[in-house]
This record gives structure tokens, sequence and C-alpha cells, in this order.
């Protein structure tokens, strides 16, 4: 995929937002992820998982713009995924510091799992 080509989809999974980015995450992809999330959470979802099986590159921009995501969902009380990392970007969050606020999964299945046995408040 070609920078300019991302997009991203979504689904609901019982209480659960399942976001699907696709394509570079940069600054202009990285606004699309943070309407579609927070889109979410201004209508209630407080779990969210993004599943990152079609995302290859994350830059700084985009990197900001999950952080963007973090917080307004922590804020809420929410609980954040991440699936189906690369093992590159999966060492670019640990690296960063992005890994102490979320849960990682290698699976959608496994954080659905997860979040189907927590309840927030």
């Amino acid at each position: 995929m070609t920078p300019g080509s991302f997009r991203v989809s979504s689904k609901k999974v019982g209480d659960v937002a399942v976001i699907y980015p696709q394509g570079y995450l940069n600054n202009v992809a990285g606004e699309g992820l943070v309407h579609e999330c927070t889109s979410y959470i201004e209508k209630g979802t407080k779990k969210i998982v993004i599943s990152f099986s079609k995302t290859e590159l994350v830059n700084s921009i985009g990197i900001s713009m999950l952080l963007s995501v973090i917080e307004n969902l922590l804020n809420t009380g929410g609980e954040l995924c991440f699936t189906d990392m690369s093992k590159m970007l999966k060492e670019t969050f640990e690296m960063l510091g992005l890994i102490k606020f979320i849960t990682t999964f290698d699976t959608e299945a496994e954080a659905l799992n997860y979040l189907n046995t927590i309840v927030l408040a």
C-alpha cells in the first residue's frame, strides 16, 4: 500500500469496538484512526481493540495519534488492546513505552476473550 491509501474500518463485537487500520499510519491516517476511536468513545464504548494486521509502518505523527487515543480512552476508565502487530511494530511500541498503557495480544480473538472477562465502571 502506498502512503496515501490508508483506510480504517471497524465493527462492534458486544461491548467492544474493533478497529482495523490499513496502510501506512501517518498524520492523515492517524486522524482517521483517532476519529474512528473517538466516535466509539463518545457513544460510551470503553473497550477497544486495534488490530494492526494490515499496518506495516507507523511514523512519529502516527505514534502521537495513538497516544491521543490511549489518553482519551484511559480518561474514561476504558481498556485498549493492540493485536496482530508485526515484530517491528511491537518492538517500536515497547521502545516508546506505549506498552505500559495498553494490553497486547497476538490475535483479535485473544483480546476479545480478555475484554469479555473484565468489567469496567
